[in-house]
């Protein structure tokens, strides 16, 4: 087996995938018996999910690599540190995420928090400092800069995309689907422009973590990732962007979820994400699952803004919001093959 030919991402991907698909189920299960559910404020019936889904991806996306990698090492030989660099950032930035699950952490606090995820990176320490940008030039970083780049750019990097992930969330699907279409985009990216191996095998298992997930928690939802998984998830994102250089088409390809960040910072500044929180568990429901922002709610988030210029069903919000995140890693596809 030969991890520069492919084969190795696709086992990664099908494992991930398959993993997610029978830990999800009896988690489900565990996570009702013991209560852990949360409610699901966009229908009118407001009925129960089970919550933490995403402690299957965590599951997942560490045991499809460390056996993709581990089988790699007993037929030939393959660099581990940036596969156990990744493994590492998922799992902290996901106990991040779990303590923010049970006990709802200050978004000020989460960011910085998550900053910290990005340690085992520095530890890894893979260069060479440059990012790869279109028409075959390089932002690199030398002299006092290569310290700004890994004490400064990496942690806000690695923060920026999970909390963008995170505060785009919480539609059926969308949580799920959106890290789908992100890593798929990223996935491309990489092959296209022959990125490090290492890097496609942690796009390809955040793919199938994610596929994975997105079956369960598609309309109607059965399971909620939560921030265990979006964070995870995005940090994960995170790393692969950064082990692979590829930063500024990771960056176009999460613009999307951009809109939450200027609009947590803004209305912060307003001293608004209070009743911005509120507002999105109370949208306006129609008898037919027709969705609505609330009175003065229409530029608190993407969802809010696209429901203001054309009311429709969960399901209709999740395909359209995904579709724009299909055109963004469209285009940064496009631009990483000029």
């Amino acid at each position: 087996m030969d991890l520069s030919d492919g084969f190795g991402a696709l086992i990664a991907l099908a494992l991930s995938l398959v993993l997610v698909l029978l830990l999800t189920p009896p988690l489900i299960r565990k996570m009702r018996a013991g209560g852990m559910v949360g409610e699901d404020v966009n229908k009118p019936s407001r009925t129960t999910v089970a919550e933490l889904g995403g402690i299957a991806a965590l599951f997942a996306f560490s045991i499809s690599l460390s056996l993709v990698v581990g089988l790699q090492k007993l037929l030939g030989n393959v660099a581990e540190p940036p596969f156990l660099a990744a493994i590492s950032v998922f799992f902290m930035a996901s106990m991040i995420g779990l303590i923010d699950d049970i006990s709802d952490l200050k978004q000020r606090l989460k960011a910085i928090a998550v900053a910290f995820t990005a340690l085992p990176l520095l530890l890894v320490h893979l260069g060479p400092e440059v990012i790869d940008l279109p028409l075959g030039h390089q932002l690199g970083f030398q002299g006092s800069a290569y310290l700004f780049y890994w004490l400064i750019l990496v942690p806000i990097g690695v923060t920026g995309i999970a909390n963008a992930m995170n505060m785009s969330a919480g539609y059926n699907g969308l949580e799920s689907g959106q890290i789908a279409v992100v890593s798929a985009s990223l996935l491309g990216i990489g092959l296209l422009r022959e990125i490090p191996d290492f890097s496609l095998l942690i796009f390809a298992s955040l793919l199938g973590c994610s596929l994975g997930l997105f079956y369960f928690n598609r309309f109607p939802a059965r399971v909620f990732i939560g921030d265990i998984g979006t964070l995870g998830l995005g940090a994960a994102l995170g790393a692969g962007v950064i082990l692979g250089h590829i930063e500024f088409y990771g960056v176009i390809a999460i613009a999307p979820a951009f809109y939450e960040a200027v609009a947590t910072a803004y209305y912060g500044l307003r001293k608004k994400n209070g009743d911005r929180k509120a507002a999105c568990r109370q949208p306006a429901i129609e008898a037919d699952g027709i969705l609505r922002p609330p009175e003065g709610a229409s530029r608190y988030t993407l969802a809010y803004l696209i429901l203001s210029k054309r009311p429709m069903t969960e399901r209709g919000l999740v395909r359209t919001l995904l579709a724009i995140y299909a055109a963004s890693g469209a285009v940064a596809i496009a631009l990483s093959l000029v």
